[in-house]
């Protein structure tokens, strides 16, 4: 077994030869954000951060160039008035500049375009209700975002709450997560008066509620539970003593760095959706018997199921062909294990000085792979966010303390990391009594 890990940590740097070419830091070197006189119209590179889908005009990007430019006008060469920017990265945006003397030059600005605003919602009021009527607790509400469209958010009563339709007081908490993690979170308070219980749904509805139109919340997701208030999970070696990993190279680290046994690793670089499934190329060997990937699932049997991958398709397969391929390997999975949990997690964003592949791509693969496991409304399968829980402060990129020297892997902490918080998104979702049950029927 140490022979195994030994080549492992070896094999997590010659993970995939694609990913040749990352790694390349930014340069800092022209960018001078100082106060003062020191305007100069011939330093012509600055790195700007700038908010997605907000108006500056040239002025304004000049400002935040420099933060005296006293004496200095500047306009865009289009003569455009206001510029907005609608995507999430890093562009270039030329300048024009004159200073005092009237002297012209260009400035190259290096625009990192992010998303730091938290979504908003309307409609939300205290709620007043009597025992044995229905309520429908997203009617009327609407969260709204300045980048995500159609964004979703979630209804939960207090951690605390044993009886959530019993006569009383009730708090419950809207909760809203965009694409680059900004969280909105509002309360209300939810009466019930009388005697007997409230049937109280956080299903939007379309239709009229009756019997025939109304979803079984025991077969969705929609009844998570509030995250605690420290973020924190009690759980997190219960999940880690039975998760088994499979996918890429990132997935493959947990066995790398000694977070989980060979025994349950399926997974090595290179792997991608679009191919799993080539024995020519992969075949696993957490038993001693080399396997393809679906096959060496079934072998191993898992109660709790990590899918890892995309890294190695985002290049070359656009999101619709990798979600295809995804239900076919969910599908395939369920097959062999029907009861497992599986978890699907997003994939992890990448340093903004690697170029292997473009950041909104990977965001873009996210938001479909989040839709697909939300619209499956399968109990055992979950969609855990990654990729925020790597994301650096701008919510885009991995933090330097997370990255590997390649700009696509991750740092041996950031899989501790994780693990915490996917322990946090399996307790939302009573995933602990569900194993716990699995296995106790496997007996």
């Amino acid at each position: 077994m140490a022979k195994k890990i030994t080549a492992a940590l070896l094999a997590l740097c010659m993970a995939c030869t694609a990913f040749a070419g990352c790694g390349k830091s930014v340069d800092n070197s022209t960018s001078d954000n100082s106060s003062g006189s020191d305007v100069n119209a011939n330093e012509a590179s600055f790195e700007v951060t700038a908010e997605v889908n907000t108006f500056y005009t040239a002025k304004e990007l000049g400002e935040l160039a420099k933060k005296d430019v006293e004496g200095f006008t500047f306009k865009y060469p289009d003569n455009d008035t206001e510029k907005q920017f609608k995507e999430l990265g890093v562009i270039s945006q030329e300048i024009i500049v004159l200073d005092a003397d009237g002297k012209q030059s260009s400035w190259e600005l290096k625009l990192s375009v992010t998303d730091t605003q938290s979504p908003t919602f309307s409609g939300i009021k205290d709620l007043k209700i009597k025992a044995g009527d229905k309520i429908d607790l997203k009617q009327g509400v609407k969260v709204n975002d300045n980048f995500d469209k159609n964004l979703d958010f979630t209804v939960t009563f207090d951690a605390d709450d044993k009886d959530t339709s019993a006569p009383g007081e009730h708090n419950i908490t809207y909760t809203a997560r965009d694409s680059s993690g900004n969280v909105a979170s509002r309360k209300a308070l939810l009466t019930i008066t009388g005697d007997g219980a409230v049937t109280a749904s956080t299903e939007a509805s379309s239709a009229p509620d009756d019997s025939s139109s109304s979803k079984d919340e025991s077969s969705t997701q929609a009844t998570a539970k509030a995250i605690p208030a420290d973020g924190k999970s009690e759980n997190v070696k219960f999940y880690q003593d039975r998760v088994v990993i499979a996918g890429d190279s990132i997935a493959y680290g947990f066995c790398a760095y000694g977070y989980i046994p060979y025994e349950r690793n399926i997974a090595k670089g290179s792997t991608a959706l679009r191919q799993y499934d080539d024995t020519s190329l992969f075949t696993f060997d957490p038993t001693g018997t080399a396997l393809s990937f679906v096959d060496a699932i079934g072998a191993v049997k898992p109660s709790l199921l990590y899918i890892s991958m995309g890294m190695n398709d985002v290049n070359l397969i656009d999101e619709t062909k990798y979600i295809e391929r995804y239900k076919e390997l969910i599908a395939k999975v369920k097959q062999k294990v029907p009861d497992a949990i599986i978890v699907t997690a997003s994939i992890t964003p990448i340093t903004q000085g690697c170029t292997f592949t473009d950041i909104n791509t990977i965001r873009k693969f996210n938001e479909e792979l989040k839709k697909m496991t939300e619209g499956m409304n399968d109990p055992n399968v979950v969609f855990f966010d990654a990729y925020a829980a790597i994301a650096g402060p701008d919510g885009m990129y991995t933090a330097a303390e997370n990255a590997a020297q390649d700009g696509i892997h991750l740092a041996g902490p950031c899989y501790q990391t994780l693990l915490e918080k996917l322990a946090v998104t399996l307790d939302q979702y009573g995933m602990k009594d569900k194993i716990t049950k699995i296995e106790a029927d496997r007996k």
